[in-house]
C-alpha cells in the first residue's frame, strides 16, 4: 500500500509540473524554476528508493522461495541421517560390546578293530562344533554365549554373564547358564582336553559332558599366609544336568536307576577353593578342593547325595623354555544317603597322568583311572591309556591315543574289556575365547 501511494502522488506531481507552463500566461520567475528543478530532483530521488523497496521485495519473495525448496530438501537429508545414525549407533552398539568369536570343531576316529569297538561308537564322528561368542559390556561385565553341535542336537549349551565387583570386597557374580566349577576338569571343553576324553570318574560321577546346569554364583579370593591368594566360588543350580544325546545311557538298560545320581531334580549347592604358589623358579604347585551336595527330588524323604573332590597338579621346567614335566591327580568320593535306613552308598574314583613336552609342538603322556560305579559301587572300572600330541599349529592339534578298558564282568553288566586307538583332530578359527590354557594350565572360569 505504501509503494501505490507513492507511485499515485510522484505521477500527480509530474502531470501538474507538464501542464502548468502551457496553461499560465505569466512569466515563470527564476525562484519558481529553480524550486521546480528542485522538486524534480526530489522525485528522481523518490523514485529511486522505489526502485530499491521494490528490489529487497523481490530478494525477500526469492529468498522465501529457495527456504521453501532447502526446507523439502533438508527433511529428505534428515531422514536419510536418521537412518545413518541408526546404522552409526548400531556399529557403535557392536564397538561398544567388541564381541570376540570362535568356532571350535572336534573330529575323533576309532581307529581299533571289530573285535574292540562297541557296537554304539560310530568309527568317525564329528564329536562337537561350538560357535562361542564372548564380548565385554561397559567395562563392567563380561558375556558369553555358547551354541554347540553334538550327536545331531544343536542346543544352546552354555549362556551366561559375569559381573565384576558386584559384591563388596571384590566379589563377582555368574548367571546363566554355565560348567559347574567342580573339579579341575569339568569346566574345561571337551576339545581343550589335555586327553581325548574325561577321565573315567568324571563320566561316571559327572556325565560324559561334564555338569552343565542354570544357577548362580559368586567368586573371588581372599589372602594366605605364603603371599598367593585363594580363589573361592559357591554356586547354587537348578538341579537339571544338560546332556547330548545318548552317551550317559551307556549303564541304563543295566541299571534302570544309575542315572538318577547324575539327573538330579533338585537344588544343587556347589563350591570350590583353589590355591597356586611355587616352590622354585621353575616348579609350580596347584591344589583345589571341590563340595556338591543335593536331593534327587524336591521331597524331604528323597535320598540326599554328596560328592567331593581334591586335586594336586606340579608343573616342573627343569630347563626352562618350551619343556615341561606336569603330573596331574585328581579323586572324587561320592556317597548317598539312603533315607529311611540312614545307610549310605558310597563310592570314589581317581585319575592320574603325567606328560612330558619334550618339543615346541610334541607332546607325549599317560594316564591312569579307576572308579567304582556311583549306588553300585561294587562295580568298577579301570583305564589305561597313551597318548601322543602334536600342535600343528596354534589353532590345529592332532593327538593319538590308545586305551585299555577293563571292566567288572559282574552279573554281566558291562561290555566287554577294550583296546581302542583314537585320532582326534581339533580345530579352531577366530581368537580363543576360554580364559584357560587345556594345555599348560587348567585354570578354570571363576565366579
Amino acid at each position: 500500500m505504501y509503494v501505490n501511494r507513492v507511485l499515485i502522488k510522484a505521477l500527480f506531481f509530474l502531470f501538474f509540473v507538464c501542464i502548468y507552463p502551457a496553461s499560465a500566461e505569466d512569466y515563470v520567475s527564476r525562484e519558481e524554476m529553480n524550486q521546480i528543478k528542485k522538486d524534480i530532483k526530489e522525485l528522481k530521488t523518490l523514485v529511486e528508493e522505489l526502485r530499491s523497496v521494490i528490489g529487497k521485495q523481490k530478494e525477500i519473495i526469492n529468498t522465501l522461495q529457495e527456504n521453501e525448496l532447502e526446507g523439502e530438501e533438508h527433511a529428505e537429508n534428515e531422514h536419510e541421517n536418521n537412518d545413518e545414525h541408526k546404522i552409526e549407533d548400531l556399529d557403535d552398539l557392536l564397538a561398544a560390546i567388541e564381541p570376540k568369536i570362535m568356532i571350535a570343531g572336534d573330529f575323533v576316529a576309532n581307529l581299533s578293530d571289530d573285535h574292540h569297538i562297541r557296537t554304539e561308537e560310530d568309527r568317525f564322528a564329528l564329536r562337537g562344533a561350538d560357535i562361542v561368542f564372548t564380548g565385554e559390556i561397559d567395562g563392567v561385565a563380561k558375556a558369553t554365549l555358547n551354541l554347540a553341535y553334538h550327536d545331531d542336537d544343536v542346543s544352546l549349551e552354555e549362556g551366561y554373564l559375569d559381573v565384576y565387583d558386584f559384591l563388596p570386597f571384590g566379589t563377582d557374580l555368574k548367571l546363566g547358564k554355565f560348567r559347574v566349577n567342580f573339579g579341575l576338569l569339568n569346566t574345561i571343553h571337551p576339545h581343550d582336553l589335555p586327553q581325548v576324553d574325561y577321565p573315567a570318574v568324571y563320566r561316571e560321577h559327572l556325565g560324559h559332558e561334564g555338569y552343565i546346569d542354570e544357577g548362580i554364583g559368586i567368586g573371588g579370593e581372599f589372602p594366605s599366609l605364603w603371599g598367593t591368594p585363594f580363589h573361592y566360588t559357591l554356586q547354587v543350580m537348578n538341579g537339571n544336568r544338560h546332556e547330548h544325546g545318548d552317551d550317559d545311557d551307556e549303564h541304563a538298560h543295566a541299571y534302570p536307576e544309575y542315572d538318577r545320581l547324575r539327573d538330579y531334580d533338585d537344588i544343587v549347592y556347589v563350591g570350590r577353593l583353589k590355591n597356586k604358589f611355587s616352590l622354585a623358579n621353575n616348579f609350580d604347585v596347584s591344589w583345589g578342593l571341590s563340595g556338591l551336595s543335593g536331593k534327587f527330588e524336591d521331597d524331604d524323604e528323597a535320598p540326599r547325595f554328596y560328592m567331593e573332590g581334591a586335586d594336586l597338579t606340579l608343573l616342573w621346567k627343569p630347563w626352562g623354555g618350551y619343556k615341561r614335566i606336569r603330573w596331574q591327580s585328581e579323586g572324587i568320593f561320592t556317597q548317598v544317603d539312603e533315607g529311611a535306613t540312614s545307610s549310605y552308598e558310597k563310592a570314589y574314583g581317581l585319575y592320574s597322568f603325567l606328560d612330558y613336552k619334550f618339543a615346541p609342538k610334541w607332546l607325549v603322556g599317560t594316564r591312569y583311572d579307576y572308579a567304582k560305579l556311583p549306588m553300585h559301587s561294587r562295580d568298577n572300572i579301570k583305564e589305561y591309556s597313551a597318548y601322543f600330541t602334536y600342535d600343528y599349529s596354534p589353532r590345529n592339534q592332532i593327538r593319538l591315543q590308545f586305551k585299555n578298558t577293563q571292566r567288572d564282568h559282574c552279573n554281566e553288566r558291562y561290555d566287554k574289556d577294550t583296546n581302542e586307538v583314537f585320532l582326534q583332530w581339533v580345530f579352531k578359527l577366530g581368537a580363543d575365547v576360554h580364559e584357560h590354557d587345556g594345555d599348560e594350565d587348567h585354570d578354570e572360569n571363576e565366579h
